[in-house]
């Protein structure tokens, strides 16, 4: 066989695959209500921590497809999640035996505060929910079970709240650059 058609094949393999992972990132950015909003070509993280193993299953398996979905059934395996990737959604469940959803998601708001906390909960009282919101400043709460739809919707929801978090961030930073250039300018005229 010819030595240059063998190195064709691989690269046109790459290329495809290439053109198959652009394509599908292409698709996250659509404005529908199957798919994330998405201005960037980078695809939404969503941590879900669940010490129920068939509510991360069933989560993974609606979610996979339109999402980077990580999992965790326990809060400590989700902080070294939220370490190692950039988070943007996280999902905790309130009943959890070694740590509450409030708690975790409490910590998580210190630590990643961009990142957009939503609580899970089959019954939820109202001193779990005001605590939710006052300590862990949850994005939402949503109850179990879920809908398909109702779950996308807040995860859409989440997504764009912490996309307009990162650009007022930028936002600010660009401005505090400017402002740092035109002191030092200022200071330049003033001694000369």
């Amino acid at each position: 066989m010819n030595p240059t058609l063998q190195k064709k094949n691989p690269e046109k393999r790459n290329l495809k695959r290439t053109l198959r992972v652009k394509q599908r990132r292409n698709t996250s950015t659509m404005n529908n209500s199957n798919s994330p909003i998405n201005t960037t070509n980078t695809m939404v993280n969503v941590l879900c921590l669940d010490d129920d193993a068939m509510v991360l299953h069933t989560f993974k398996s609606l979610f996979g497809n339109e999402y980077n979905v990580f999992t965790a059934s326990d809060p400590f395996d989700a902080y070294n999640v939220m370490k190692s990737e950039n988070i943007h959604v996280v999902i905790a469940d309130l009943e959890m035996p070694s740590m509450s959803g409030t708690h975790f998601l409490q910590r998580m708001a210190q630590e990643f505060p961009k990142a957009q906390r939503i609580l899970l909960s089959g019954n939820i009282t109202a001193e779990a929910m005001l605590s939710a919101i006052n300590q862990a400043r949850v994005f939402r709460v949503s109850t179990k079970p879920f809908k398909k739809e109702e779950m996308n919707d807040t995860l859409q929801a989440a997504f764009k709240n912490y996309q307009e978090m990162a650009e007022k961030e930028n936002s600010i930073k660009r401005l505090e650059k400017q402002n740092a250039q035109f002191e030092f300018l200022l200071r330049q005229q003033m001694l000369s």
